[in-house]
């Protein structure tokens, strides 16, 4: 398995929240009303142009009812 890069790694994460988000049919803003955080955030993560900190991983886990385990595992998926 080759190992993964960072920026690959940030980019996986933020397309599983977006794609978790869209499953759910909810908007960037109600997914930051739901986790307490700014719409900027969800969109700069989803974008794979930041990396979160694990406080606000979690806070987005709990706004989209999911585990934190599950946004994180994203080294076993197949690349796009």
């Amino acid at each position: 398995m080759k190992k993964l890069e960072l920026e690959d790694i940030i980019t996986r994460i933020g397309k599983r929240i977006k794609a978790l988000r869209a499953e759910q049919n909810i908007t960037q803003e109600e997914l930051a009303v739901k986790s307490d955080i700014d719409v900027r955030s969800i969109q700069r993560l989803e974008n794979g142009h930041t990396s979160a900190t694990l406080k606000t991983l979690l806070k987005v886990s709990h706004g989209l009812d999911t585990s934190l385990v599950f946004l994180l595992d994203v080294l076993n998926e197949k690349k796009d």
